[in-house]
């Protein structure tokens, strides 16, 4: 066949399992990381280069693993 008349494949498959590969969702995973990655490096400067405190510290602001539980219940960050 010379490829124009042949069926073109779904460009987003049907499957509500699965996100389609032009999705927001790695967008908001990647901005969740850079965020928390951000503020681990304030909270160990602020420290003074402590780890153990920066991680304590660290456990008790960071959001990056509430918002993505949130979106995946289907509520979004902050609702």
């Amino acid at each position: 066949m010379d490829g124009v008349n042949e069926p073109r494949p779904d460009p987003q498959p049907h499957d509500p399992r699965r996100e389609p590969e032009n999705s927001t969702v790695d967008d908001w995973f990647g901005q969740s990381v850079e965020r928390d990655a951000e503020l681990a490096d304030e909270l160990l400067e602020a420290s003074g280069g402590d780890e153990d405190a920066a991680a304590e510290r660290f456990d008790e602001l960071a959001k990056g693993a509430d918002e993505q539980a949130e979106r995946h219940e289907g509520r979004g960050p902050g609702s």
